[in-house]
């Protein structure tokens, strides 16, 4: 019954999100479809897996990744670095450093369980992809109640409710795994990929208005790195790479006023 409800849930979620939410976003933010549909594939995949496999062995408790759970967790992590890179949705400070932070996590912790067989590592990497169902019903609750206000408008209330779904959600699937301490790291590695963010920011500025000088080169090469993988902020973004993703003014209800010509 479990599993029924849970597949259900997710699948419609799921499916609703990729027929109405994929061409949006291809069409307003020049999200590329296949890192979307393979986003969406790979999440659902690994977690529908780890739940048939709990319905079919209920007295086995330790469940560890397969070769295609590992697989699956690396093309998800990969097209989530690729998709949050330039997404401007919500307070883009503290919208994408949830993102980052579980895209860098889910595949180390996921290889370490494989490679040493520790399930609770596996147990936590899945139910961050909970994370995808939490977010979408923390939206549509705060939408429709007034526990946010709204303004006028109503694009900065929708850009603050995702802001504060985003990583409410992301905080919530980690702590639902019971693994101790987990959801303290996950908050713990967040705060540490904001302010990766702004250091790599303060480097970029540096090296442009001093056009290198004075500068390693091998800093030089981590600070490029880290911008070609998203970890700037999104103005610092723009200038540097030039992205049409950040060019283009964009009118989306959960994209403040202020990073809509970002």
């Amino acid at each position: 019954m479990q599993l029924l409800l849970f597949t259900s849930g997710f699948l419609s979620i799921a499916l609703y999100h990729t027929q109405h939410q994929v061409p949006i976003y291809h069409r307003k933010f020049h999200k590329s479809k296949l890192y979307l549909y393979l986003h969406i594939i790979t999440g659902i995949t690994e977690a529908v897996r780890y739940r048939l496999h709990r319905f079919t062995n209920p007295e086995e408790t330790a469940i560890l990744p397969q070769p295609l759970d590992v697989v699956s967790c690396f093309v998800w992590s990969w097209t989530s670095l690729a998709l949050v890179k330039t997404l401007r949705r919500g307070h883009p400070l503290t919208t994408r450093p949830p993102y980052q932070a579980a895209a860098c996590l889910r595949p180390i912790i996921s290889l370490i369980s494989f490679i040493w067989s520790i399930p609770s590592l596996h147990k936590v990497s899945i139910s961050t992809l909970n994370s995808f169902v939490y977010a979408r019903l923390a939206i549509f609750f705060f939408c429709h109640t007034p526990y946010i206000g709204s303004s006028s408008s109503g694009s900065s209330s929708y850009g603050t409710i995702y802001a504060i779904s985003i990583p409410l959600a992301a905080t919530l699937s980690v702590h639902e795994s019971r693994v101790p301490g987990a959801s303290v790291v996950f908050v713990f590695a967040t705060v540490y990929v904001a302010g990766l963010n702004r250091w790599v920011t303060g480097k970029s500025r540096l090296l442009r208005e001093s056009k290198g000088e004075g500068v390693s080169k091998y800093e030089k090469m981590l600070v490029s790195g880290l911008i070609r993988m998203g970890f700037v902020e999104l103005e610092e973004l723009r200038i540097v790479e030039g992205l049409k993703e950040l060019q283009r003014p964009v009118y989306d209800e959960y994209v403040e006023d202020s990073v809509k010509v970002v």
